[in-house]
């Protein structure tokens, strides 16, 4: 869709959401009116029938009766109520993708950053995760494990390039679906809405994962018992008042007792039960999530494929549905009367232990596949929101296991940014096929934008994500970066010394002949030292970078660098960005052009800031 086209869309999904809350909140009023009323009377016809008077035996079934409708009124209001925590969850997803039309997104509070780690040197550069990063901008990922999943993709864009052509498929459906996008985000949300703690794998990674191990869930024979007794004792008591037996107080006695047993087994009950209703991914939530992908129709091979997990023979859709009709009898007791009253008279713990321990000898098996689908599909629909907020074509890639080599190097054209406006964002066009690319230019010329844009487009080219441009066509090559290098005050590590452990680093892997060639962007190279062995220490470095099939794509001031020669003796590619002047102000247009660069600014920069006079003085004030 065109920009403008999904910002009506979004628009359109916000007005009709406003719309369905206006209903449900008036239908839940009504109906928390009526079970009010219907409350009161049923207490009135109980206090009539358990005292001495005429008709006392029908005040007493009235009261009966109207209890069981204030039951009844009780579920009605409760999913009305699930429905609003639908719809507020739905509201919420919806809200967010109009800021990811513009800017907006950097305020959003996941931006990924807690997955870094130190040796993250790429994702920094890069700002695939953390502040501003393109995690920020696209997840959707409510769950704990999708978001760990969506950070080791981005982390590792590599290990998933055998399944390239198959996630393109189905990220491209995906995108092309924004309604299901939109469904799907808010049943994981509601699902996920508490924010609690999700169990963390049992293997050495600690990441969230499935803890829930079947089979573990016993009904012993006295629970049995006791579960017969609680109701069938409150029914003969009752069947005794109403043949005139016994007086019609001892059915606060019954109540009492059974109240007590049940009670004084709670614990061990609850035992039983804490694998199922312990955490939310084993409450009931996850079957309106697998209702999205069920009453979908897709057609990639990849969205097939986890949708007849979903939906197939082995039982997943199933084991959702009674696990959600489950959680919904559990929920029952959440209220404090009707808790009471089940408790205390058919002793209700004891049938849920006992539905759970059905349940999982049934269904456990299928239950415990239940997790990564739910992470697979966030992760997917994330890479998809990119392309739902940005106009973006499927890339070539050549050089895998599972692709023919092509042409080898880079060609785009019109490729921008992700992470830029789209109103205000330059795209380039280019072919950069060189084993060395030295690119020129002034301050604030755009050099280490078009770096990254390289970059990131490239990771999301390998990932199976749209890219943004109207052509891009690239060979596969192991990404290295060295942009945003810092010092390490307490290692004893100055800039200089870790830009050199950096270039090291793909030293290293180009020296011992990876199957997989190199790119390596290197931003300023060493601009931690001073001028003389800065460039003596580039021509070495950049000899022995591009090498052995790998690509360098270097920017710097150091216009000394642009006639570099190769290994080979040939010479560097030489490209530059350069600045103009209008109404006494730098204007920049971001274009890449073909040669070396030409004009420096860092004196007219000096002047606008007033720290230099026109001549080229400096200030005096």
């Amino acid at each position: 869709m065109e920009q403008e086209s999904i910002r009506l869309f979004f628009e359109n999904e916000q007005k009709k959401d406003e719309e369905s809350r206006k209903k449900l909140q008036k239908s839940y009023d009504r109906i928390a009116w009526l079970r009010l009323v219907v409350f009161l009377g049923a207490v009135v016809l109980l206090y009539l029938g358990l005292t001495k008077r005429p008709m006392q035996e029908l005040y007493l079934v009235g009261g009966f009766i109207m209890l069981a409708g204030f039951l009844v009124l009780i579920r009605l209001h409760d999913g009305i109520e699930k429905q609003q925590r639908m719809l507020a969850a739905r509201i919420a997803a919806v809200e967010a993708y109009p800021a990811r039309l513009g800017t907006g997104w950097r305020e959003f509070p996941e931006d990924g950053g807690r997955y870094l780690q130190k040796e993250d040197t790429v994702c920094r550069d890069l700002d695939l995760l953390g502040p501003g990063s393109l995690y920020q901008m696209v997840n959707i990922c409510q769950s704990a494990y999708g978001k760990w999943r969506l950070a080791d993709v981005l982390k590792d864009p590599y290990t998933l390039v055998s399944e390239r052509k198959e996630r393109q498929e189905a990220i491209r459906e995906l995108a092309d679906n924004p309604s299901f996008l939109l469904d799907y985000e808010s049943a994981v949300r509601r699902a996920f809405v508490d924010g609690r703690k999700h169990p963390t794998r049992d293997d050495d990674t600690k990441k969230p994962g499935n803890t829930y191990k079947p089979g573990k869930i016993r009904f012993a024979g006295w629970m049995g018992m006791l579960m017969v007794l609680v109701p069938m004792m409150n029914l003969a008591v009752v069947v005794a008042i109403l043949i005139g037996m016994i007086q019609p107080a001892w059915i606060l006695v019954s109540f009492l007792v059974g109240y007590g047993i049940t009670a004084g087994c709670k614990g061990k009950l609850d035992s039983q039960m804490r694998g199922i209703f312990s955490s939310e991914m084993t409450s009931g939530q996850i079957y309106p999530i697998f209702q999205t992908i069920q009453d979908t129709d897709f057609h990639s091979e990849k969205l097939v494929s986890i949708r007849e997990r979903v939906v197939g023979n082995d039982g997943m859709m199933v084991a959702q549905k009674k696990l959600s009709h489950l959680a919904d009898l559990k929920n029952l007791d959440y209220n404090p009367v009707v808790g009471m009253l089940l408790t205390g008279f058919l002793g209700w713990d004891f049938f849920l232990a006992f539905l759970g321990a059905r349940w999982d000898e049934k269904h456990g098996e299928a239950f415990a596949g239940s997790f990564d689908i739910v992470a697979e599909v966030e992760e997917l629909g994330s890479l998809a929101v990119l392309s739902v907020v940005r106009p973006t074509i499927l890339p070539e890639l050549t050089g895998t296991d599972r692709e023919e080599k092509g042409r080898t190097g880079l060609h785009f054209r019109n490729l921008a940014h992700p992470l830029l406006d789209p109103e205000t964002v330059v795209s380039n066009d280019g072919e950069l096929e060189s084993p060395l690319t030295v690119i020129t230019g002034s301050n604030m010329s755009g050099k280490t934008t078009f770096l990254r844009t390289v970059a990131i487009n490239l990771v999301l080219s390998y990932i199976g994500a749209g890219v943004v441009a109207d052509e891009f066509s690239s060979d596969y090559r192991h990404l290295f970066t060295s942009m945003r290098v810092q010092d390490d005050v307490a290692g004893g590590i100055s800039t200089f010394y870790a830009e050199i452990l950096r270039v090291r680093e793909m030293a290293d892997y180009i020296r011992k002949g990876h199957g997989i060639p190199a790119l390596c962007l290197i931003d300023e190279i060493f601009k931690g030292t001073n001028s003389a062995d800065r460039i003596v220490g580039a021509e070495e470095a950049l000899k022995r970078l591009s090498v052995g099939g790998s690509m360098v794509i270097v920017s710097t001031h150091d216009f000394e660098l642009c006639n570099l020669k190769q290994q080979d003796g040939s010479p560097a590619d030489n490209r530059h960005f350069e600045e103009s002047y209008a109404d006494d102000k730098l204007v920049f247009d971001y274009k890449m052009k073909d040669g070396p660069c030409t004009t420096r600014n860092a004196r007219a920069l000096l002047h606008l800031a007033g720290l230099m006079d026109a001549s080229g003085a400096e200030d005096p004030a």
